[in-house]
């Protein structure tokens, strides 16, 4: 599935498919012992149920197409897909209780995801300037995008998914439904018990998001990463203005959230000690973190690794990081990439993509914090190569860009 299919689906299906989906199957492989093109096989399947392409109903008998299938369970295969796979997006895709039922399975009682079926016609571009209800009457989904990390509380006391159209809720039953003024909007942001659980980036996004909205005043709307961030209108006179005299202050915020990154996470001995002092079982805490979102637990495991010269072998050596980071490539820069990516020689760029897909796509940091972390673990030793740099026009820390040149990957600029 490309990214620009992916991004297509509703969001809580889309982080499930982007952030979970493939974790979830390369454990169906190992207890099943799946080849690299078995997995192919079901990935390539289960791309077709999600862009609605294939009826859940028939997965097994596609599955009896698999290469090999004579060897396994087919049915009980198909079961263990449903139920790990299939069965949290039931309300987006539907018929999975009916497959699970026709396979001999019991229909479990765990809630599914709330992905709503919508028309895909009139999307959010990614990148737009206008008013917060001109985005509404033009984008389908604009409602639906996400607009910060964390889930909202919303009156009834029901946890929320944090999206434009429930951050708006919320803040009309703070405020009030009559107009509301700057002041208003102050009170919310510094008082509201959701807005107060923000980072500084997301408050700020959601002022300017609530400033148009109450002021219908245009505004920049970008999405990036699976979430909005939502900015002032700046000229390009102004902006270089003020960048000498920004210049000290972006760095300062650097040397800051830095220093914040260092204090958060656990340390190495403690890392180890889980990992019973063996630094090839952190591969396995690394592992188990990633599947439960530990950001601080997986961030740690990393710098442990990196201090140990040993997170290049991770990626080199450990079957379960290879192939999610494979799916990743082939989502990212499409299929002839995905296949050939590991005859590619640059381990500074296979680092870079590893830590981009974990930081990123697997954490959901925001573009700001997996940019600042990716610096903090690559600047932990001497001489480990720059996947980040120091964007001066933009004030910021920005990612090494790769292009595709045939079949292959390669840095777009030369450090």
């Amino acid at each position: 599935m490309f990214k620009s299919d992916w991004l297509k689906l509703p969001k809580e299906i889309g982080d499930f498919v982007g952030a979970q989906m493939d974790i979830i199957l390369y454990e169906i492989a190992k207890k099943f012992g799946l080849s690299g093109e078995q997995v192919n096989f079901i990935f390539d399947l289960l791309d077709e149920i999600f862009l609605k392409k294939l009826s859940p109903l028939d997965l097994p008998a596609r599955l009896d197409n698999m290469p090999g299938a004579k060897d396994y369970d087919v049915r009980i295969l198909a079961l263990d897909i449903a139920y790990k796979i299939l069965w949290p997006t039931q309300d987006y895709i539907g018929e999975v209780d009916k497959l699970i039922l026709r396979l001999g399975g019991k229909v479990p009682r765990i809630k599914p995801l709330k992905g709503q079926i919508k028309d895909n016609s009139g999307l959010f571009p990614g990148t737009v300037q206008g008013t917060v209800q001109e985005m509404l009457d033009k984008y389908n989904d604009f409602k639906e995008l996400r607009l910060s990390s964390n889930k909202i509380v919303d009156a009834e006391g029901r946890h929320q998914s944090p999206i434009v159209d429930n951050w708006i809720k919320d803040y009309v039953h703070f405020s009030g439904a009559a107009d509301h003024d700057s002041l208003k909007r102050a009170q919310y942001l510094a008082k509201g018990p959701n807005a107060i659980n923000l980072n500084p980036i997301e408050r700020e996004s959601l002022r300017h998001l609530l400033t148009s909205f109450d002021d219908n005043s245009p505004a920049q709307f970008d999405y990036d990463n699976l979430k909005l961030v939502v900015s002032e209108i700046v000229a390009v006179k102004k902006v270089k203005e003020n960048l000498t005299d920004s210049l000290d202050t972006s760095l300062g915020k650097l040397r800051v959230n830095i220093l914040d990154i260092d204090k958060r996470l656990l340390p190495s001995d403690f890392i180890l000690s889980e990992a019973e002092g063996d630094i090839l079982k952190v591969r396995n805490v690394l592992w188990l973190a990633l599947g439960l979102s530990d950001r601080d637990k997986v961030i740690s495991c990393l710098r442990t690794l990196v201090e140990r010269k040993a997170l290049d072998s991770v990626i080199k050596e450990d079957s379960r990081f290879r192939n999610i980071l494979k799916r990743f490539v082939g989502i990212r820069f499409g299929r002839k990439a995905e296949n050939s990516w590991e005859k590619n020689s640059d381990q500074l760029l296979v680092k870079r993509l590893f830590l981009e897909m974990i930081l990123l796509d697997k954490l959901h940091l925001n573009p700001e914090e997996a940019s600042t972390t990716a610096f903090y673990l690559t600047n932990l030793l001497p001489d480990l190569g720059q996947i980040v740099y120091w964007d001066k026009s933009l004030g910021q820390l920005k990612w090494r860009s790769i292009e595709v040149v045939g079949d292959n990957l390669q840095w777009l600029d030369k450090a």
